[in-house]
């Protein structure tokens, strides 16, 4: 079992199942419930996998070089940075003996935008994610019907 499946399958039998003991009497129907719960939300996370894994086929398809290239771009300048402030400069004050001037100025940079850094690459790694167990959560939906 995958981890998505893993965190729905804990949300049913955790607090949410919890919930459904204290407020429904009949055993059947407690049961019928958290079932139809589990369903729901496979289905809706199914659907959800299958609309982004749309709009990212459909940006890679894409005839504009920018829309089918900004993703990877977008990571390999992130990494790039992470490069030259973890290795790049720790290697050059290294070989020289001493801290060379670097002095970066992430305070003067508005606090929105490190929101939107964060939630740009949530989304990029999320989308990729989703992008790749979405055959998962469908075959697992199908066994399921």
């Amino acid at each position: 079992m995958f981890p998505l499946l893993s965190v729905i399958s804990l949300l049913v039998k955790g607090p949410l199942s919890s919930i459904i003991d204290a407020y429904v009497a009949d055993v059947e129907l407690r049961r019928k419930l958290k079932a139809d719960l589990e369903t729901s939300l496979l289905d809706h996370l199914s659907k959800s996998g299958e609309l982004q894994q749309n709009i990212i086929t459909t940006e890679i398809k894409s005839d504009n070089w920018l829309a089918s290239s900004w993703r990877p771009i977008l990571m390999l300048v992130l990494m790039g940075f992470l490069v030259l402030v973890g290795l790049v400069i720790p290697g050059l004050d290294w070989m020289l003996g001493h801290a060379i001037p670097y002095h970066p100025r992430w305070n003067d940079l508005p606090v929105g935008f490190w929101d939107f850094l964060s939630v740009g690459v949530g989304g990029y790694i999320g989308g990729r994610s989703l992008e790749k167990i979405s055959g998962q959560v469908f075959g697992a939906v199908a066994k399921r019907t």
